[in-house]
C-alpha cells in the first residue's frame, strides 16, 4: 500500500503531523507541498525528509515529481490546481483520494449554494474528507458526506512544544495574540478593547506578536507592547508565560494558535467565528463575544481576567483536558485509518 501526503502552504506544525505517521507506520509517504507565506526554519528536519516542492497554481504530475502514482492520496483542497491535477491521476489508476478540508461551518448564504455544487462537482471525487473538527464535520456533512466518511483531527500543535507551564494563578497578568496584523485578525480592535478595560486592569498587560500592514495602527500604550513573528519554540515559552490568550477574527477557518494555547493551560478569548472553539472552548475555560463587536470583547475580557483563584484552576485543567484530542498522535491515528479503510 503506499500512500502520499499534499499541503498547500506546508507548515511545520503539518510536518510534525505527517512524521508522526512515518514513525508510527510503514508507509513510505511521499509529501508534496507548496511552500509556506511565512519562513518556518527546520521544516525538513521536522517532517524527516525531503519535500517535494510545487506551484500550487501550476498542474503536476507524479511522473514531473519522479514519483509512483500512489495507492491512497490525501489532497490539499479542491481548488489547487497542483493537487488536483495528481488526484486526477490517482483516481484514474484506481487509487482513493481523501480530501484534506479546513473549511469550518458557518450557515452562510455561500455555503448554503456551495452544498449543490460541491455535491454534483466535487463529492463523488473524494473517498473520505479528513477535517480539523466538529465544525469542519458539520460542514462536511452538510456537503453531502456520509458521516462514516469524515475523520477529525487534521490540524493540531506539537506538544513537545506547547505544553502545560505553571498554574495560571502564578503566571504574569499577560494577554498573548499571536497572528497577522490584519482587519480580519482584528488586532486593532483587541488593543481597543484593552484600553477600554485598562483602567480596571492596572496590572495587566497585552503582548502582541506577527506581522502584518496594520501594526503601525495598534494604539501606543505603555502596557501594550507589539512584536514581531517568532519561531514555534519561541512561542511556546510564551504561551506558559501568559494568562489569557485572545483571538478576535472576524473569520477564523479553524485556528491552530486556539489549540497550542490550550495545550499551554491558557484561558481563551475568542470571537464566535473561530472555528476551533468548538473543539476547545467550555464554559470553564473560554469566554466567546460577538464577532466584530469591541464591548462585547471587552466585557468577556474583564470576565475572564477577573476570574478567582479557584476559576483559574478549573480553567487550566480544562484547557489541558480538550486539548488532548487533537495534535500529532491523533492525526497519525486517524491518517492510518483512513488509508485502511479506503484499502479494504
Amino acid at each position: 500500500m503506499k500512500a502520499a501526503f499534499s499541503w498547500h502552504g506546508l507548515p511545520q506544525y503539518a510536518a510534525r503531523q505527517i512524521a508522526a505517521v512515518l514513525r508510527r507506520s510503514k508507509l513510505d509517504c511521499p509529501v508534496i507541498g507548496s511552500r509556506p507565506s511565512v519562513p518556518v526554519e527546520g521544516m525538513e528536519r521536522s517532517l524527516g525528509r525531503p519535500v517535494h516542492w510545487v506551484d500550487a497554481e501550476v498542474p503536476a504530475s507524479w511522473s514531473r515529481l519522479g514519483l509512483e502514482v500512489p495507492d491512497v492520496f490525501f489532497q490539499s483542497g479542491w481548488a489547487y490546481p497542483a493537487f488536483s491535477s495528481l488526484g486526477d491521476e490517482v483516481r484514474a489508476a484506481g487509487g482513493k483520494v481523501c480530501l484534506l478540508m479546513d473549511n469550518n461551518w458557518r450557515g452562510d448564504l455561500r455555503q448554503m449554494f456551495g452544498a449543490p455544487w460541491y455535491r454534483i462537482f466535487q463529492r463523488r471525487k473524494f473517498a473520505a474528507v479528513f477535517v480539523p473538527g466538529k465544525s469542519g464535520r458539520r460542514l462536511a456533512r452538510w456537503y453531502g458526506v456520509p458521516d462514516e466518511r469524515i475523520w477529525e483531527g487534521m490540524y493540531g500543535a506539537d506538544p513537545s512544544i506547547f505544553f502545560a507551564g505553571p498554574p495560571l494563578d502564578q503566571r504574569p497578568k499577560r494577554i498573548l495574540f499571536v497572528g497577522q496584523y490584519v482587519e480580519r485578525k482584528q488586532c486593532v480592535q483587541l488593543a481597543r478593547a484593552f484600553l477600554s478595560v485598562a483602567d480596571s486592569l492596572p496590572e495587566w498587560k497585552l503582548e502582541m506578536y506577527g506581522s502584518g500592514p496594520l501594526k503601525e495602527l495598534i494604539p501606543i500604550h505603555p502596557r501594550i507592547e507589539v512584536n514581531g513573528f517568532v519561531q514555534p519554540e519561541q512561542l511556546g515559552a510564551l504561551y506558559r508565560s501568559a494568562r489569557i490568550f485572545a483571538l478576535p477574527s472576524l473569520s477564523e477557518a479553524w485556528g491552530l494558535v486556539v489549540h497550542e494555547a490550550a495545550l499551554s493551560g491558557c484561558q481563551l478569548l475568542l470571537s464566535e467565528a473561530i472555528g476551533s472553539r468548538h473543539d476547545f472552548a467550555t464554559s470553564a475555560n473560554a469566554a466567546v463575544f460577538r464577532t466584530g463587536d469591541v464591548r462585547s470583547m471587552a466585557a468577556s475580557l474583564l470576565k475572564l481576567a477577573e476570574a478567582p483563584t479557584e476559576q483559574l484552576s478549573l480553567a487550566f485543567s480544562a484547557s489541558v483536558s480538550v486539548a488532548s484530542s487533537h495534535g500529532p498522535e491523533a492525526f497519525a491515528a486517524s491518517a492510518e485509518d483512513i488509508v485502511r479503510r479506503l484499502s479494504l
